[in-house]
């Protein structure tokens, strides 16, 4: 097992560098795009360099996952930032983020190719530190990175790269305070007129479960079962695709037979709960709604979880049981939430009078 670099002569003069990768009695070369006009100097010895850093780097993924090394021809000719643009597309309804990302991908990457043997964590690294020299918030290019990992996890799902994402280290967050609605606010949402019932209707109906945006337009008719005198959602959450059981209380099924009024705008293969529009329309009603209801923030589809959230907890649902309930993976991500309600009961106790 091993990663050997071969110096290959152009016709033109100069070397062009590619990778022999040995692992259990096969060779399988990998062209590079790094060149050097001379076979000795300055220049060669960088681009050897790189080459031999490359080389490196593949040993390592080779030691951790052969099989994503040996994934032959046909993950040698998907081009990332194709597949990064087909995923945007066909799965993420074109939603701002993963466009914004993949543009700083393409400005990174220049015109040439972005072939899949070549996406791998020294890479990643490198367009990380391509994004920490843009004039940006830390939060911003945080969420770059994000939209980043999501791809790539996809991807190493589907076995087109390894799965190093965790390995990415991530921007340091500001500490920004959660945007999320009181249950009055809530109110006043529901009693001011909106252009688009599907909108109002989801955003609702995630105010009381929780859902995010992608698992809104994921669900569906079939996801929705009777279990008793109770109803609950069984689905598949499009972030971490794990399965989900929610059981509705009677205000969440009150917006969900609301959303069921407008299925006969549907075509008769489309058996979407929510017949939700693109992501920028569905901000621009949000906002709109939001300043016509006298939302002292610009409103946004995860603000409904962020409400969800703080409403459960001060209504006495302990930490574990809503870290369930939002489907985290640890309670350190649902803390967040408990630190906002404890800020909120520090400045209920500040109003009390002093004398």
């Amino acid at each position: 097992m091993g990663v050997s670099v071969r110096e290959i002569p152009l016709k033109k003069g100069g070397i062009s560098f590619s990778l022999d990768i040995y692992h259990k009695g096969r060779r399988q070369q990998v062209k590079t795009e790094i060149q050097a006009e001379k076979p000795a100097g300055r220049e060669y010895q960088k681009a050897r360099r790189q080459a031999e850093a490359r080389a490196a780097d593949i040993e390592a993924q080779l030691k951790i996952d052969p099989a994503a090394v040996f994934l032959g021809k046909e993950r040698q000719s998907t081009d990332f930032l194709e597949y990064f643009e087909r995923v945007i597309l066909q799965e993420k309804n074109g939603e701002p983020l993963y466009k914004n990302t993949l543009k700083h991908l393409q400005d990174f990457n220049g015109k040439k190719p972005l072939p899949m043997d070549n996406i791998c964590q020294s890479w990643a690294e490198q367009f990380r530190a391509y994004i920490d020299t843009l004039k940006l918030k830390e939060t911003t290019k945080g969420n770059y990175i994000h939209g980043l990992k999501v791809i790539l996890n996809q991807a190493a799902r589907e076995g087109l790269v390894s799965d190093f994402t965790r390995k990415i280290k991530p921007f340091k967050k500001n500490d920004v305070s959660l945007k999320y609605l009181t249950l009055e606010q809530i109110k006043t949402l529901e009693a001011t007129p909106c252009v688009h019932p599907a909108i109002r209707n989801a955003f609702l109906f995630a105010c009381l479960t929780g859902l995010r945006i992608s698992d809104l337009r994921a669900l569906r008719d079939s996801d929705i079962q009777q279990d008793g005198d109770r109803v609950k959602i069984c689905f598949k959450m499009q972030k971490t695709q794990k399965v989900q059981y929610l059981t509705l209380g009677a205000q969440a099924l009150k917006y969900l037979k609301e959303a069921k009024a407008f299925h006969n705008n549907r075509s008769a293969d489309d058996d979407r709960v929510f017949l939700l529009p693109g992501a920028t329309r569905c901000l621009d009603v949000l906002r709109a709604w939001g300043v016509a209801a006298g939302i002292p923030f610009n409103l946004s589809p995860h603000c409904a979880r962020h409400s969800f959230a703080v409403m459960s907890l001060q209504n006495g649902v302990d930490l574990y049981t809503l870290s369930k309930l939002m489907g985290h993976s640890t309670i350190a991500i649902t803390q967040v939430y408990a630190k906002v309600v404890d800020e909120t009961k520090t400045a209920a106790m500040d109003k009390l009078p002093s004398w």
